[in-house]
């Protein structure tokens, strides 16, 4: 009963540590799997949404859904989510990840539904634009199924975080 309370505590205290440490750290600036995007780039501050991947030897994997976030226009934001091919070798292929949004100071809200794979076939764009108005922006992201693949990346925990719109 002692060690599972130690073991316990110690679980809590990484997954805490984490935490801080990526809700701390700015966004990746990776080369762009898809089709690149001329607006400029905005710094997201976030947690991704978690979700598992299972290559074709029956190996599961974390991945990790992040956002990026692009400048188009003032009050309007670019969306993406982009994987890298290993990864769309994967289950998650067939994922959509989805982004519900609120400008805390104007109320403008939405949602934004992406694919992370550009070559999956769905209808689904790889970016999108949408109206965020200027000023501070809350979102929630989450992983899920695409209308072929109902299960793809689950199960899965979302993620959240925030940025300025310009």
């Amino acid at each position: 009963m002692k060690f599972s309370r130690q073991f316990s505590a110690v679980a809590v205290s990484l997954l805490a540590a984490c935490a801080f440490t990526v809700s701390g750290a700015p966004a990746a600036s990776a080369a762009p799997v898809g089709p690149t995007l001329t607006a400029a780039p905005v710094s997201v501050l976030q947690i991704p949404a978690i979700g598992v991947k299972v290559s074709g030897l029956v190996i599961p994997g974390p991945h990790l859904a992040s956002v990026n976030a692009a400048s188009a226009a003032p009050g309007k934001t670019t969306f993406s989510t982009s994987a890298s091919p290993e990864t769309c070798a994967t289950t998650v292929g067939g994922s959509l990840v989805r982004i519900n949004y609120v400008n805390v100071r104007t109320g403008d809200r939405g949602t934004s539904v992406v694919k992370p794979c550009p070559y999956f076939l769905d209808p689904a764009p790889t970016h999108q634009t949408v109206h965020t108005g200027s000023g501070p922006v809350a979102f929630t992201v989450s992983i899920t199924g695409s209308w072929a693949y109902p299960n793809a990346g689950q199960p899965s925990l979302p993620g959240g975080g925030g940025f300025v719109a310009p």
